[in-house]
């Protein structure tokens, strides 16, 4: 009775004082979290004229892959990802990762589960893993976080199925061949669930795709472990600078 009490007190609340918008501040009682002003201004990937259909990387011309793709396809078959990593959907990602936001992170794996309405429903989700000292120092890993969210709007289930087994340096700053370097044999299947992968189709859940360095070597220790297909769902797509 006493939980139940607290729960309509807090909603009564939150209706008088709403949220004010994650990036500006304000309140909106009719937008709470995320005002209609910042919401038109975040940078939504289907608002740029031509993507790779793999990797999702903006390109001047109508190309159907970038140079990346062209010169090497990756293991995953496409990428569903809703931003592009500037402000100020950065600023959102940021206050997620580093200052546990998570309200932050909530609302924008709702905005990814909304981009990826359309996309070819996965069997399984599966999020990206980071090293334990990295989740210690944390506290949690976001992929994994996004993954659970999308899967209560989905009703997919999320397995945990790789592990990283290295710690390595940030790969923050680092070219594709460094990050390619860094991410070898850091990674490993999780033997216990091992038989759950076979012949299905996975959605590879990550925050923020860079050089697609990560993605591909996952999506290739997947499809070699029994995954039939391997998809990118990632919240954002840096730039190619």
């Amino acid at each position: 009775m006493l939980r139940f009490t607290a729960l309509v007190a807090a909603r009564t609340l939150n209706h008088i004082l709403p949220a004010p918008c994650l990036i500006c501040g304000l309140t909106d009682s009719g937008h709470p979290l995320l005002c209609p002003t910042c919401n038109t201004a975040l940078p939504r990937l289907n608002r740029e004229p031509h993507l790779c259909k793999c990797c999702a990387l903006p390109l001047a011309s109508d190309a159907p892959l970038c140079g990346k793709c062209l010169q090497k396809k990756p293991a995953f078959s496409q990428s569903c990802i809703a931003f592009n990593y500037t402000h100020p959907l950065d600023f959102l990602i940021q206050q997620f990762k580093y200052r546990r936001q998570l309200s932050s992170g909530k609302l924008l794996a709702q905005l990814l589960s909304e981009t990826c309405s359309t996309a070819e429903r996965p069997d399984i989700l599966v999020p990206v893993p980071i090293h334990w000292r990295k989740r210690w120092q944390r506290g949690f890993n976001q992929s994994e976080l996004i993954a659970y969210w999308i899967s209560k709007n989905f009703d997919i289930p999320v397995l945990s199925a790789c592990q990283q087994t290295r710690h390595h340096h940030s790969q923050k700053g680092l070219g594709r061949a460094e990050r390619y370097k860094n991410l070898r044999q850091s990674f490993a299947i999780n033997t216990s669930i091992k038989a759950k992968l076979h012949g299905a189709h996975i959605a590879l859940i990550d925050d923020v795709v860079t050089t697609t360095a990560t993605a591909r070597t996952l999506s290739e220790l997947l499809l070699k472990n029994g995954a039939q297909r391997v998809d990118i769902w990632a919240l954002a797509r840096t730039p190619d600078h």
